[in-house]
């Protein structure tokens, strides 16, 4: 029983530990897979995509991003987006917020739409060493054109990478 309550004690201080990770000069990648069938919006459904960005810190606890993603969906409008954007991470615990612009363009085989959406998302960077984390994260796709057709709700499960 000991063994087991300071193996709890051990993961809840590595995980709380960000490892001077968040300070200006840091470079950070980070690949995701998005949706994981709880993203749905008007004329999607459920989905499942995959996203990769990378950005570096231009302070400590500010971070400026490059994002692409691309989503597969079965009954409805596939998409690929590009965007930019800003994340910053609250004490240097592992809880960050993030807000930033993103092109989309969605299509199927009789129909396309380009829109501009507002990306704000919520998440957490779960360190497993000095340089790896697992981020699970929340993320709103706000549309600037039909904002109840096409903005989206989702959850996001990536690994970070910072060097």
């Amino acid at each position: 029983m000991m063994k087991k309550i300071m193996l709890v004690l051990w993961v809840l201080v590595a995980a709380t530990q960000a490892y001077a990770q968040f300070e200006k000069g840091t470079w950070y990648l980070n690949t995701s897979v998005t949706g994981l069938n709880l993203s749905h919006s008007k004329y999607e459904g459920t989905n499942l995509g995959f996203s990769t960005g990378g950005g570096a810190f231009i302070a400590d606890n500010l971070a400026m991003l490059l994002v692409f993603k691309g989503n597969y969906v079965e009954h409805g409008m596939d998409e690929t987006s590009f965007g930019a954007g800003a994340r910053y991470y609250f004490s240097n615990c592992g809880v960050y917020g993030g807000l930033g612009l993103a092109y989309k363009y969605l299509s199927n085989s009789i129909y396309r739409k380009n829109l501009v959406c507002l990306t704000p998302e919520l998440g957490y960077a779960f360190f497993l060493n000095k340089t790896i984390t697992i981020e699970p994260a929340v993320y709103y796709d706000l549309s600037f054109v039909n904002c109840s057709d096409y903005s989206k709700l989702g959850f996001r499960l990536g690994f970070g990478f910072y060097f």
